[in-house]
């Protein structure tokens, strides 16, 4: 479905590779102006080079969301720079399997900073700033993980990316007396530089029903829907964008 983003502003962090970079790229080819975020200002100013060349309008918004705090600036500075936020989308975040015996406080604290406390903090800006349009969308990357076991992201992950959920819809029911619109995507295995290596036997035993991971358009295609009109009565849903392996 060919979506119209003309004249709009979306911040989309973690967008310098894998799903986050795919939505970057499709809200762009729609017409939209993107904000490019990554840690790295290299790395995010390279990105934005490539997608300049081809004709999107991009803009570099590197910070560093190890500390939530900085999410604020971020959301303040792209509006700034753009004159307004229509749309965020908060991709960014970080996991790395452990079991639960070896869970550190501190690797726990630093997994939340990122994956919730952040968006937390990047959506309380974005809303200030859409409320005074009565109108706008966020959409949260969560997780299968968050709607069970850690598996194989563990515990840390897994609690952080439920939490995600839940301030979906909090936000969400917040949000609509002003016309802003919060949803979630769970996604379920994904090809991305974190699954490329799988080994095969390892993938066939996941049984996902659809037979094969999701390719990082296909979770950037059901998130362009959930910012788009087509879903303008839609709010405080989690989209399982997984291929059934939940079911």
């Amino acid at each position: 479905m060919m979506y119209d983003f003309s004249n709009k502003a979306y911040l989309v962090t973690g967008s310098t590779r894998g799903i986050g970079r795919a939505i970057a790229e499709a809200l762009a080819s729609a017409g939209a102006t993107v904000g490019i975020h990554g840690r790295s200002d290299e790395k995010v100013h390279c990105v934005c080079d490539e997608l300049s060349k081809s004709g999107k309008h991009v803009i570099p918004s590197p910070a560093d969301l190890s500390d939530p705090e900085s999410a604020a600036d971020l959301v303040r500075k792209f509006a700034r720079v753009t004159g307004h936020i229509n749309g965020l989308v908060n991709n960014a975040g970080a996991g790395k399997a452990a079991s639960f015996r070896a869970m550190s406080l501190e690797k726990w604290r630093a997994t939340f900073s990122i994956n919730l406390e952040a968006a937390m903090v990047a959506s309380r800006e974005a809303y200030a700033i859409m409320r005074g349009k009565n109108a706008g969308g966020i959409v949260n990357i969560a997780s299968l993980a968050a709607h069970g076991p850690g598996k194989w992201m563990g515990a840390d992950y897994a609690a952080s990316k439920a939490g995600l959920v839940s301030i979906t819809q909090s936000l969400a029911f917040e949000a609509a007396r002003f016309g802003i619109r919060v949803n979630a995507v769970s996604p379920g295995m994904v090809e991305t530089d974190m699954t490329v290596i799988l080994p095969e036997e390892n993938r066939k035993s996941l049984n996902i029903p659809l037979g094969r991971f999701a390719s990082p358009q296909e979770i950037a295609s059901v998130v362009l829907f959930l910012l788009s009109d087509a879903s303008a009565y839609i709010t405080g849903q989690v989209l399982h964008v997984d291929g059934g392996l939940w079911m």
